[in-house]
């Protein structure tokens, strides 16, 4: 029997499977408009998370500072202070809430503005003139005191120079023990000194320093 050829169209079966062939879409793509905001939301929670994390782990620590400005020479009372709490994990040099009493009676050593963080070298204790006493206050430039770290209750001997060089007139150390009861920083590396020395001597040392004749050593305490 002769076999029987089919001719025409070609089917359009494909392992027995119909299939269409769907053209591309074609015009401006949608806006994911949903995963954008879902992404703002997540960077947004992301940051306030970080500036959580690190205001928990800084450390908050309260400080002692002045309420209203502060003139030399005056006596600080609790009026006078307030406190900061600040949070920071750069070292702060201040005085710490719980020392706030070691400072009130105590002398402001330079005029001071409010604002300012309290720190003990601001400040003096107060001292009462003993009978047969004075306080003499000499201004003095590197090379006449002894070092940048001169304190309060510190020992110096008192020396004068001779005036104008003069050879023939000896060097005088008007007192050998005299206590330093405080030290003001002046412009530069000039130091504000003031002394306790006998009474009798205070004249003859405030001529001298009025000379620039004077020189301060440090000596051992007592």
């Amino acid at each position: 029997m002769a076999a029987t050829v089919r001719t025409g169209e070609k089917d359009d079966l494909v392992g027995g499977t119909p299939f269409d062939l769907v053209t591309a879409q074609t015009g401006r793509p949608k806006r994911r408009v949903p995963e954008i905001l879902v992404g703002t939301f997540l960077v947004a929670l992301f940051a306030l998370a970080g500036a959580w994390f690190y205001s928990t782990s800084t450390e908050s620590t309260t400080y002692v500072a002045l309420r209203e400005d502060v003139t030399r020479g005056q006596v600080i009372t609790e009026q006078q202070l307030t406190v900061y709490e600040l949070n920071t994990e750069a070292p702060i040099r201040g005085l710490g809430a719980a020392d706030v009493a070691s400072v009130i009676g105590q002398v402001a050593l330079a005029d001071l503005r409010a604002g300012t963080l309290v720190t003990r070298d601001q400040f003096v204790e107060t001292a009462e003139i003993a009978a047969g006493f004075g306080v003499v206050g000499l201004d003095l430039s590197p090379g006449e005191y002894p070092t940048l770290s001169l304190r309060p209750g510190d020992r110096v001997r008192v020396v004068v120079l001779p005036r104008g060089g003069d050879v023939l007139d000896p060097v005088a150390v008007v007192d050998a023990n005299a206590e330093v009861v405080e030290v003001v920083v002046g412009s530069g590396s000039d130091r504000f000194i003031s002394l306790t020395l006998p009474a009798e001597l205070a004249d003859q040392v405030a001529a001298a320093d009025a000379e620039d004749r004077i020189r301060l050593i440090q000596v051992p305490e007592g």
